[in-house]
């Protein structure tokens, strides 16, 4: 009859074979400790942001103010701008997936950056092309050599019969998916979210690469091109619509202009002439005038309103926590290792010890 596992015999029978046990993990000690010296020091930088997402396009906002305060008419520019362009902005929940988009990390590998042990100066894809090892680097080099950089030319994002396509050697997409890997991107609401409307977002960007000062660099670099990504995305409609608007006050302010010199030249010709054509003529003339002026001063109104537009949909972001270079190492964690290894090693030793006892 099975009376079950006697506790005390087991823990006789590992402290009879304690030496094995603490052998294997002994081994497991050394196998960390290899572990660690041939797995590369990396180092991370972390970047938050403060980034407003509650809509501006309503009375509160910077159009709405001026527009009460001044007097003006917002009811023409709301025609010429459609439906709210909050509604088309690009929200903080989406920027991990820009951050890794092809496109912008193709934008990010062309930024320099200097790594700290010689001072040298190059690109981010030189960089991790060059300077990016991995482990047991230093014993594959002996027999491969140097690694060459991977370049990437200015019309690698287009092939020659598809403008547009994308179009990247298996490097230039290994050292892609390679920076996706390295960047990181968290969002989080603020505490005071819920009385601000849409409230705020934190943005954390996490940078983590081998060279302390690069992922500083690197860090900065990235939130900088995120930062002016999605502003050129949420203002371009209204950029757009101010550009059209531009266009139509400038054809206003000269056909202002021109009736206003015509005008002018035909009293000039007729200051002491009283005829019915004349005056007919001159009525014509300030008809066509008072009516280009009109239109000029409505496009000159609607040109404030839309440029107060783009900076009302242009994106805050205060930046609470900047880049700084890292001064401990992030990875490899050596005590975590050891103490796993160790672990593994005693599991496995009290295992051999197990099965020496069941074999006599």
């Amino acid at each position: 009859m099975d009376e079950g596992i006697d506790l005390m015999e087991v823990i006789k029978q590992i402290w009879a074979g304690r030496k094995t046990v603490l052998m294997f993990m002994a081994a497991g000690f050394l196998l960390a400790v290899v572990v660690v010296l041939v797995t590369p020091k990396q180092y991370q930088t972390q970047v938050k942001l403060l980034a407003e997402t509650g809509s501006k396009n309503g009375a509160g906002g910077l159009l709405g103010q001026l527009g009460g305060m001044s007097g003006l008419n917002l009811g023409g520019l709301s025609g010429l701008m459609g439906s709210s362009a909050s509604e088309d902005a690009l929200t903080p929940e989406l920027y991990p997936d820009v951050v890794k988009s092809t496109p912008f990390l193709l934008e990010v590998l062309g930024k320099k950056v200097t790594e700290s042990k010689h001072g040298v100066t190059m690109t981010v894809a030189e960089y991790l092309s060059l300077y990016s090892k991995s482990p047991f680097s230093g014993l594959t080099g002996i027999f491969k050599g140097k690694p060459a950089p991977v370049v990437f030319l200015k019309d690698s994002s287009s092939s020659g019969a598809s403008k547009g396509l994308l179009k990247l050697t298996k490097d230039q997409k290994d050292l892609v998916d390679g920076l996706a890997d390295i960047i990181s991107l968290s969002v989080a609401s603020s505490a005071g979210g819920g009385l601000t409307g849409g409230g705020s977002k934190v943005i954390t960007v996490s940078i983590e690469v081998q060279d302390p000062q690069v992922s500083a660099q690197l860090a900065d670099s990235v939130v900088g091109s995120l930062k002016n990504y999605i502003i050129a995305y949420n203002t371009g409609k209204a950029k757009k619509d101010l550009d059209f608007v531009k266009a139509r006050f400038n054809e206003a302010r000269d056909r202002y202009y021109a009736t206003q010199q015509a005008l002018a030249s035909h009293n000039d010709r007729n200051l002491n002439v009283i005829t019915s054509s004349a005056n007919m003529s001159k009525e014509r003339l300030s008809t066509e005038n008072a009516l280009a002026s009109n239109i000029y001063n409505s496009m000159a109104q609607v040109m404030e309103q839309a440029k107060l537009k783009v900076q009302d949909q242009t994106p805050v972001f205060t930046v609470i926590e900047p880049a700084k270079v890292p001064l401990i190492k992030s990875k490899p964690k050596g005590v975590i290792i050891a103490m796993g290894l160790m672990f593994v090693g005693a599991f496995v030793g009290v295992g051999v010890v197990f099965i020496r006892r069941k074999k006599k």
